[in-house]
């Protein structure tokens, strides 16, 4: 069987009889043809053609570094996109000498296409600098992205919908433009702070910071460490209803001589205790209390060391 090195399996060659054409893609197969042209023994590319002629009967093969392609005598296979996909994929993902992962690859059958050489995108979808699907982008336009490096999609009337940003060493700002809509989710450890006054937006992070000192009274923020300084009593935050994920904690602690009460403020948040559960617990010892909130209204107190 004829191995081409350079190019597509259907570009400059005369093709007879009724052939299909398919391309496996994901993977560099270029290590399946050695520097002198040859055919390299046991390469991830020879293990697929052997698994696919016990079926059919391939008339061009061509590895290299962007996809393998091949060509069938349609009526010597029995194979289809799916059924290629599934025994390409099978094979595993360190394949032959050449080490190929084929667990991500997937079949196509393609159209013979004369002469096409290093092009062949037919789709707006199909270029590298445009996006990857139309999905939400109906009666959008095609605009040029800030950077001038590619195209996007954008409301009609306006002419980015990228974020702009103030040059450091000034606070960057984020913007939505036009009718777009700028959704912040906080992580581990991250506070977000509104100011609808000044209409401004902060976030910080608690990351490896001390315990912050806070009075009696104060009502606790998730992901945050808290050094009581006054008897008295401090309110979790609200976990019920507050979409928070399973393991977001609150951790309190205070001078061994004083006492403090912890409670929930959520209408069906419960501390849950290995005497039990309730509303309110009493914390009189030495070491701090970790407040773990299991979702959708559970908080698991936790005794840890105040070190």
């Amino acid at each position: 069987m004829p191995i081409r090195t350079n190019g597509g399996v259907f570009d400059q060659q005369i093709l007879t009889g009724s052939l299909s054409h398919w391309v496996i893609c994901g993977a560099d197969f270029s290590g399946a043809v050695n520097s002198y042209g040859k055919p390299v023994p046991n390469s991830a590319a020879e293990i697929i053609f052997r698994n696919i002629e016990e079926h059919a009967t391939i008339d061009i093969m061509n590895p290299n570094d962007c996809n393998l392609s091949f060509a069938l005598e349609e009526g010597r296979s029995i194979w289809d996109e799916i059924s290629l996909t599934v025994m390409v994929q099978s094979l595993g993902t360190d394949v032959g000498v050449d080490h190929i992962n084929c667990a991500v690859c997937t079949v196509k059958q393609v159209p013979y296409v004369w002469g096409c050489g290093t092009g062949g995108a037919t789709t707006f979808l199909a270029l590298t600098d445009t996006p990857d699907t139309y999905a939400g982008a109906a009666n959008y336009v095609v605009t040029v992205n800030p950077t001038a490096t590619g195209l996007i999609f954008t409301p009609v009337g306006i002419t980015s919908n990228a974020f702009s940003f103030v040059a450091v060493p000034t606070q960057p700002t984020i913007g939505a433009i036009g009718s777009d809509t700028l959704t912040v989710i906080p992580g581990s450890n991250v506070i977000i702070t509104t100011d609808a006054l000044t209409k401004s937006l902060t976030i910080s992070s608690t990351a490896g910071t001390d315990y912050i000192p806070v009075p009696q009274g104060t009502l606790l923020a998730f992901s945050t460490k808290y050094f009581v300084i006054s008897t008295g009593t401090v309110h979790l935050p609200q976990g019920f209803g507050s979409g928070r994920p399973a393991g977001t904690s609150v951790v309190v602690t205070k001078p061994n001589s004083f006492t403090i009460y912890v409670t929930t403020t959520g209408p069906n948040d419960i501390i849950s205790t290995d005497l039990g559960s309730d509303t309110t617990i009493e914390f009189d010892a030495t070491q701090e209390c970790i407040f773990v909130f299991e979702p959708p209204f559970t908080w698991n107190l936790q005794i840890g060391s105040s070190l």
